[in-house]
């Protein structure tokens, strides 16, 4: 029953990272987005909008694959991403928008990205 939970877990925060991948990268979206102080000084780091929404859709799934090494995912599979990580996180882009927005991110993913 622990498994078919995380499974359904799993599924969800797959389709609601989806759907907001999909709604935030709208024109519509950029738009009213560029009207908040927040968005507009976090899009500051980017040359696009379009970049900040895939680097923050990365550092989720990375925050997402970093909780789920507590007990379902493999230490193969999380060695893999956590590689990724490292690489990821010296692109100066992801960096930056990484100083802007690590506040809003768990406490420990906010330790271990830091420490890379």
């Amino acid at each position: 029953m622990r498994i078919l939970k995380a499974q359904s877990e799993q599924q969800i925060y797959s389709r609601i990272m989806d759907a907001r991948l999909k709604l935030e990268s709208t024109e519509t979206f950029t738009k009213m987005a560029e009207e908040s102080p927040i968005f507009a000084e976090r899009f500051t780091v980017v040359d696009r909008p379009d970049e900040y929404y895939i680097i923050v859709a990365f550092l989720d799934l990375f925050e997402f694959l970093f909780a789920l090494t507590r007990d379902m995912i493999d230490i193969e599979i999380w060695s893999r991403w956590k590689g990724l990580a490292e690489t990821i996180i010296i692109i100066p882009k992801f960096k930056r928008v990484w100083e802007k927005t690590k506040d809003v991110q768990a406490h420990e993913f906010r330790d271990f990205i830091d420490s890379l």
